[in-house]
């Protein structure tokens, strides 16, 4: 485990540091033009979702890199597999902690959230506390970096090349037919703003193991 979490913390190390320094330049751009204008009704990105960034990055590199480095130097894809969903689930958990406290800091410490747009506030996840709002973002999180490594792990292969076609089309079609519609926008719903926390983080996990299940199908024959 620490050797993969050091082993692709290297491989992400720039994408990492230019996350950061976006956010870092975001914010001094804001404060130079709040300050030049004398407007507080300017909104913005909260910073702590900037950090999401990070997980479709890494679910698109390390399929592609870090499979070929860690498979030549006599690595079994069993175990890279295994390797690179417990650094999905490490990093995943990490942004959504850092998420769940940074709300709470621009809320109740700096006083700077009127004017922030928050997936985490967006989505009501913060209604059902700070634990709940942890585990929603993880389920979610995992589920995301799971679909898109799946997809990418299966670039090479006819089916991935069509699921992904599927996956790509989906949505465009459902929201322009209007039979459609209503299951298009019930699946984001029950995906994304669940009334329920079991349900909702259920529903996450639940798709985060078909696309386990997927991505495993595409590794175990991969050849490059």
């Amino acid at each position: 485990m620490t050797v993969h979490i050091k082993a692709t913390y290297r491989q992400l190390k720039m994408y990492i540091w230019f996350v950061l320094i976006i956010i870092v330049l975001g914010r001094i751009a804001e404060l130079i033009v709040t300050y030049f204008t004398d407007s507080s009704e300017i909104s913005r990105f909260s910073e702590g979702n900037m950090l999401i960034l990070l997980l479709p990055l890494m679910s698109i590199t390390l399929p592609l890199s870090y499979y070929k480095r860690i498979v030549h130097l006599g690595t079994s894809r069993q175990q890279y597999f295994k390797g690179l969903h417990a650094v999905f689930a490490v990093w995943a958990a990490a942004v959504a902690l850092f998420n769940s406290i940074w709300i709470a800091l621009q809320i109740q410490v700096f006083n700077n959230y009127d004017n922030t747009v928050d997936l985490v506030d967006a989505f009501h996840w913060n209604d059902f506390g700070f634990v709940g709002s942890f585990l929603y973002q993880t389920a979610f999180y995992l589920m995301f970096m799971a679909l898109l490594s799946m997809l990418i792990s299966g670039y090479s292969n006819p089916v991935g090349w069509l699921l992904s076609a599927l996956i790509i089309t989906a949505i465009p079609i459902g929201t322009a037919i209007p039979s459609l519609r209503i299951h298009v926008a019930s699946f984001f719903k029950t995906l994304l703003i669940n009334d329920s926390l079991l349900l909702g983080v259920g529903f996450n996990l639940l798709l985060y193991i078909v696309f386990v299940a997927g991505g495993w199908f595409f590794t175990r024959g991969r050849v490059h």
